[in-house]
């Protein structure tokens, strides 16, 4: 069952809820949903679901793809090569 989950610092989940809660789209406002009980543990690895991460990178790229401001594609482009990173156990 580990291998199904992915460890994630919460900090780092509330920062990319807060960047999917500020998205446009749909997707990203129920991948926002879907993260928010993950960042209530500050300063803890939270285990998260594969797929539920697996979505939260859809949602970025998503939301990158439609970003106007060079300062908040570059956070998404952060947030989502983390994720990738973060998954793939680099």
């Amino acid at each position: 069952m580990t291998d199904l989950m992915v460890k994630i610092p919460a900090d780092w989940l509330a920062r990319v809820f807060l960047s999917l809660r500020r998205g446009a789209s749909d997707d990203a406002q129920a991948v926002a949903g879907e993260l928010q009980p993950f960042t209530e543990k500050p300063g803890q690895r939270i285990p998260v679901p594969r797929a539920t991460v697996l979505r939260t990178e859809s949602a970025l790229r998503g939301e990158l793809d439609r970003a106007q401001g060079q300062e908040r594609r570059a956070r998404l482009t952060e947030e989502a090569e983390y994720l990738v990173k973060t998954r793939l156990g680099c």
